[in-house]
């Protein structure tokens, strides 16, 4: 969990994030000819720098605060966001100990069931149906 100090430190480095984005929205010049993504609309053009600039950075920062500030990197970068080896551990745990509840309820039924076979069995060979009936008078 996140001290005080921490959270503090990362607002400060989105906020820097931001600005970067912003400064990078304005400061770029737009192209004669603008990217066929632009839609030839220079705003647009300009919000996708800020975005790419806004994205670009977190994905820089991520890893590199958590090298620095808590000493671990994280083993994946996706768009949920960056995991780290303790959450995967931990994440993994909670699985097997799901997977080990669903395999015990599963071998719970398959005793049912296995009993009810039997069961069923027994009945089959003491049938009680009626006689055979014969055609002779």
């Amino acid at each position: 969990m996140p001290g005080r100090r921490t959270r503090h430190l990362i607002r400060v480095l989105v906020g820097t994030a931001l600005c970067a984005a912003l400064l990078a929205c304005i400061a770029v010049p737009v192209p004669e000819d603008l990217p066929a993504i632009a839609i030839r609309q220079p705003g647009l053009y300009r919000l996708e720098v800020a975005l790419l600039t806004f994205y670009g950075g977190l994905l820089l920062l991520t890893p590199a605060f958590s090298g620095l500030v808590r000493g671990r990197l994280p083993i994946e970068i996706s768009t949920r966001g960056a995991k780290f080896a303790e959450e995967s551990a931990v994440l993994n745990d909670q699985m097997l100990e799901e997977l080990g509840r669903t395999a015990d309820a599963h071998s719970e039924a398959l005793v049912t069931i296995d009993l009810e076979i039997k069961r069923l069995k027994k009945m089959n060979k003491g049938d009680s149906t009626q006689p055979k009936v014969t055609s002779e008078r």
